[in-house]
């Protein structure tokens, strides 16, 4: 084999082993493109989540303050029951 034989098959395994380095760059610039596509969906989904459960803390809350209210409301109409029948 001629040096300029070796040089070319050395050229050639260099060409390919550039390929390959340049393909899996392409797939790992894929891969993170994916990835990143779904953290700013997770991101999304969670300030989705959270607006919800403030909004259901909200209702907790609110819930919370008319049954203390009914329930207030019950025992003074108890007490008012018991003057009356006694």
């Amino acid at each position: 084999m001629s040096e300029l034989d070796e040089a070319m098959g050395a050229f050639s395994a260099a060409l390919d082993k550039l390929e390959g380095a340049l393909g899996g760059q392409e797939v790992r610039t894929e891969a993170r493109s994916a990835l990143e596509n779904q953290i700013a969906s997770l991101k999304e989904d969670r300030a989705r989540l959270a607006e919800e459960l403030d909004i259901a803390r909200a209702d907790v809350r609110r819930l919370d303050a008319l049954n203390a209210r009914a329930s207030s409301e019950i025992d003074a109409t108890l007490k008012d029951i018991d003057r009356l029948l006694a």
